[in-house]
């Protein structure tokens, strides 16, 4: 998909955009399941159990993560989830972006757009001036849908992530901390 068709697209009059809450996490659930089979990744859980799990530690006081959900015609479509982080050095919150799904019968139809642009409220009215992403280099038309939003691309950058068991295996080899400085 074009750029162009990205930026164009026609938003559907009867998409929503609102937080996501605890009675949503069946919903969340659903997608999640959709967004895993999109990355050709297994299911490792029933449906209701990872609504169980959605509800009890995505909707924490102080919240670890924010949800926003898309619907249409009161079907859900489409989630962005993401978090604040403080950085210390500069003393700046930005928010980083987990996911942003949208369901492909919703795709090219506005909705992911208009969750990014529900997002940049966010951040403007908190005050906040960085949004972080990322995007696989293989998933083309995500790639042109962030493109066209304009982002400082920062390939001088390189994400890593530490799994289990390999986390233990850190864990295990790590000197015990020393809290007497």
């Amino acid at each position: 998909m074009a750029v162009q068709d990205h930026a164009a697209a026609a938003v559907s009059p009867a998409a929503e955009i609102r937080y996501a809450t605890p009675a949503d996490a069946e919903a969340l659930a659903l997608l999640s399941q959709e967004l895993l089979a999109f990355y050709g990744l297994p299911v490792r859980y029933q449906r209701s159990y990872m609504a169980h799990v959605i509800a009890e530690k995505a909707f924490t006081d102080p919240p670890s993560i924010q949800i926003l959900m898309a619907f249409e015609r009161g079907q859900p479509r489409g989630f962005l989830a993401f978090s604040h982080s403080f950085a210390v050095a500069n003393c700046q919150t930005s928010i980083f972006i987990q996911d942003l799904f949208v369901t492909r019968k919703a795709r090219a139809n506005g909705i992911g757009r208009l969750m990014m642009a529900e997002l940049a409220r966010h951040c403007v009215e908190q005050g906040i001036g960085q949004l972080d992403w990322t995007a696989d280099p293989w998933n083309e038309k995500a790639r042109a849908f962030y493109e066209a939003m304009g982002p400082l691309l920062r390939s001088d950058k390189t994400y890593y992530r530490i799994l289990s068991p390999r986390l233990a295996e850190l864990a295990a080899g790590a000197p015990p901390p020393d809290y007497r400085r």
